[in-house]
């Protein structure tokens, strides 16, 4: 890993090019993220401005001053699903299978939690069985399969949702007497 030491910080709108650069590295492998490359700079700055000022965890891996990973969770906009959030990974792929995602996901969930985040969703194409194998070892369970739901060229790949629950979530849900 470059020989030097990776800070997992916060982010902040002034990564906002970094971050897209990173991005636009991941969506272009059309493995791994839902979009083919980096939306435009200014939407970019417009989604770190408007996730951060709603107190949504963003963090970042930063080598050798190098941004080359990003965790985040947005919550659900809707009033009845404010204790919900959409996970979202990436890390440029020198580094992967090195503990860093794990590491970043910790956090980030860590984060969230500390944030009254009680269900953590993300979805994963169904052929990225590291980064799921990651998740469930993270309490993420599969709730379901979109099948062909994405499309890259002429290959339709099916999209697995998981979910993690919370504490104070899977309490209730006992207390209710529900299934968890």
């Amino acid at each position: 890993m470059a020989g030097g030491e990776i800070i997992i910080r916060p982010m902040s709108v002034d990564d906002a090019v970094d971050f897209n650069r990173l991005v636009g590295i991941v969506a272009r492998e059309r493995r791994y993220l839902r979009f083919l490359d980096a939306p435009p700079m200014d939407q970019t700055v417009d989604f770190l401005r408007d996730s951060l000022d709603a107190g949504n965890p963003h963090l970042a891996a930063v080598l050798d001053g190098e941004l080359v990973g990003w965790c985040d969770i947005c919550r659900h906009s809707f009033e009845i699903e404010a204790h919900v959030g959409r996970l979202g990974i990436g890390l440029l792929p020198k580094l992967r299978g090195k503990g860093l995602g794990k590491a970043l996901l910790d956090v980030t969930i860590a984060a969230a939690e500390r944030l009254d985040f009680h269900r953590i969703e993300l979805t994963a194409f169904s052929d990225n069985r590291r980064a799921i194998a990651l998740y469930e070892t993270r309490g993420f369970v599969r709730e379901g399969m979109m099948r062909g739901a994405a499309l890259f060229g002429r290959e339709y790949r099916d999209v697995v949702l998981m979910a993690r629950l919370g504490a104070a979530l899977v309490k209730a849900r006992e207390d209710a007497g529900g299934a968890n």
